[in-house]
C-alpha cells in the first residue's frame, strides 16, 4: 500500500498515538509490540497521516508490509540493497525520511539491519510493528539496545471503544469526568453525568462482555462478535503458537487457558494446575511464559514490606482482554446473570491500570496472613496507592475492610475503591478515599 492510499484511509483515533509521536523527531527507532488485531497496523497509519498532516511530505514516507513475500525478501538481502530500492523508488536520503516497517518479526535478522540503519543511515527514521514479544527479544540482540524505544499495543481502552463507537458525547463525558480529575479536584457529582449514566453503562456491559479488540467492536451483530473472537482465538493458537513456540500438548495449552480463564483474579496455584492438567510444574511455568509474551495473561505479584509477616508468593493471574477471557470459558451472558460480574470487573480495572501506569510505577495486590486484602496496589518508590473493586449497586460510601487495614499499616494519601454506580468522597485520618464508579475508568 503506497502513502497516497494509506493518507485517504479513514481511521479512528488511539490514545497513545501522542505518546509515540514525542519520539518520531528522536533518532531512536520506534518498535511497536503487540498481540494479532489489536491494531498495530492501523497506529502505522495513524501516524503516517499525522506526519503529513504536520507538513511532511508524502516522498519522505515509505510503508513496507513484511506480509508482501517480495518486500521480506529485500529486506532480507541486506541494508547496502534496501538503501539502492529506497533511493530508486524516490527517497532522498540527504533529508529526513520516515520508514515504516511492519511485522518486523518475519525478517531473518531484524537487529542487524535496524542496527545498520540507525547507526549508518541517521536521517533514515524506522518505526516498526511485530506480533510476539518473544519472538521480538529473540531476533533483536543486544546490539539495539539504547537504539530503540518499545511500546505495548493492547486492545482498545473503553474510552477507544466508544471512540470506535461513534459515541463522542460520551467520549467527552468521560474526559470531562476522569477518575484522575475527580481526585484532584473538589467536585460535587454532576447532572449531566446522571443524564448519560444509562448509556454509558449499557456501553460498558457491552465492553465487558466483547472486549475491545477493534473488528469485534466494529461489529453490531453480536454473533459475528462472538464469531470474530473465536476466529482469532483459533488463529492465536494454529499460527502464533504452532509457528513461534514448541508446545508438546496444545490440548493441555488449551485447558489451561481455560482454567485461567475461570480463576481470574485468584492467586495462581501451580501445583494445584500441574494436578488438573497432568502436566509438569515446568511445563506450566513454560505455558505460563508463553502467554504472558504474547499479551494474553498476566500475572501481578504481592506487595510486601517484611517477607516474614506478609505473605504470600503466588502471583494473581488476569487476562489482558475480558472479550476473549469470555470467549475461552465460553460465557457471554449478560452481567446480571453471571455470579463471576466482580470478578471480570476486577479484570478490567486490572487492564486498565496495567495499560496506565506511569514510569516507575508497578502493579500489585496486597493480602495478609490474617485475610486481609487489597484488590489492587499502585506502587512508585514511597508513593502508594490501593485501590479496592466494590462492584454492587446502590449509594454506599462504606470504606472496605481491606482499605482500613492497608492504610492503618502504610502511608498514603488517597485511595480508590471502584464501584458499580457511587460516585463520593469521604476522608478518614486525613486518607481521602474516592469512590469512583468503574465506567469512569476510561
Amino acid at each position: 500500500m503506497n502513502i497516497t492510499q494509506i493518507k485517504k484511509i479513514p481511521l479512528f483515533g488511539r490514545g497513545i498515538i501522542e505518546s509515540i509521536s514525542k519520539w518520531i523527531e528522536d533518532d531512536r527507532l520506534i518498535v511497536l509490540i503487540g498481540s494479532r488485531q489489536v491494531g498495530k497496523t492501523s497506529i502505522l497509519y495513524l501516524l503516517i497521516q499525522d506526519l503529513l498532516a504536520k507538513g511532511i511530505e508524502e516522498d519522505a514516507i515509505f510503508y513496507f508490509d513484511l506480509e508482501d513475500f517480495e518486500i521480506l525478501e529485500l529486506l532480507n538481502s541486506g541494508v547496502k540493497n534496501f538503501i539502492q530500492y529506497l533511493t530508486g523508488i524516490g527517497a532522498n536520503l540527504q533529508k529526513r525520511v520516515f520508514v515504516f516497517i511492519d511485522e518486523i518479526q518475519y525478517l531473518n535478522n531484524p537487529s542487524n539491519l535496524l542496527k545498520l540503519l540507525a547507526d549508518h543511515h541517521k536521517n533514515i527514521k524506522v518505526i516498526c510493528s511485530g506480533s510476539s514479544t518473544l519472538d521480538i527479544r529473540r531476533k533483536f540482540k543486544d546490539s539495539l539496545v539504547g537504539r530503540k524505544i518499545v511500546f505495548e499495543i493492547h486492545t482498545l481502552s473503553f474510552s477507544e471503544f466508544l471512540t470506535f463507537k461513534e459515541k463522542k458525547h460520551l467520549v467527552r463525558l468521560l474526559k470531562e469526568f476522569s477518575w484522575q480529575k475527580i481526585t484532584e479536584e473538589d467536585f460535587k457529582e454532576p447532572e449531566i453525568l446522571e443524564i448519560w449514566e444509562k448509556e454509558l453503562t449499557s456501553e460498558f456491559e457491552e465492553y465487558i462482555i466483547y472486549g475491545g479488540y477493534p473488528a469485534a467492536t466494529l461489529e453490531k451483530e453480536k454473533d459475528k462478535k462472538i464469531a470474530i473472537l473465536q476466529e482469532l482465538y483459533h488463529t492465536y493458537v494454529r499460527k502464533d503458537i504452532n509457528e513461534l513456540f514448541t508446545v508438546e500438548d496444545i490440548g493441555a495449552f488449551n485447558r489451561l487457558i481455560k482454567l485461567l480463564g475461570l480463576q481470574i483474579g485468584n492467586l495462581l496455584n501451580l501445583a494445584e494446575l500441574s494436578t488438573s492438567l497432568s502436566c509438569s510444574r515446568a511445563t506450566i511455568e513454560k505455558y505460563l511464559f508463553i502467554l504472558e509474551n504474547t499479551f494474553i495473561t498476566k500475572r501481578i505479584m504481592p506487595f510486601f514490606d517484611n517477607k516474614r509477616k506478609e505473605i504470600i508468593k503466588m502471583p494473581k493471574i488476569f487476562f489482558y482482554d475480558v472479550g476473549l477471557r469470555n470467549q475461552v470459558t465460553r460465557n457471554t451472558s449478560p452481567l446480571a446473570l453471571r455470579g463471576e460480574a466482580g470478578a471480570l470487573i476486577e479484570n478490567y480495572v486490572f487492564a486498565y491500570l496495567v495499560n496506565n501506569l506511569a514510569l516507575g510505577e508497578e502493579l500489585k495486590f496486597w493480602r495478609t496472613k490474617s485475610g486481609n486484602e487489597v484488590d489492587f496496589v499502585v506502587e512508585s518508590g514511597d508513593f502508594l496507592l490501593p485501590i479496592e473493586v466494590k462492584y454492587r449497586a446502590g449509594k454506599k460510601d462504606t470504606i472496605p475492610t481491606g482499605i482500613r487495614f492497608f492504610l492503618s499499616k502504610y502511608n498514603s494519601k488517597k485511595a480508590l475503591v471502584i464501584t458499580q454506580d457511587y460516585l463520593g468522597k469521604r476522608v478518614a485520618n486525613d486518607v481521602k478515599i474516592y469512590f469512583i464508579p468503574v465506567y469512569l475508568l476510561g
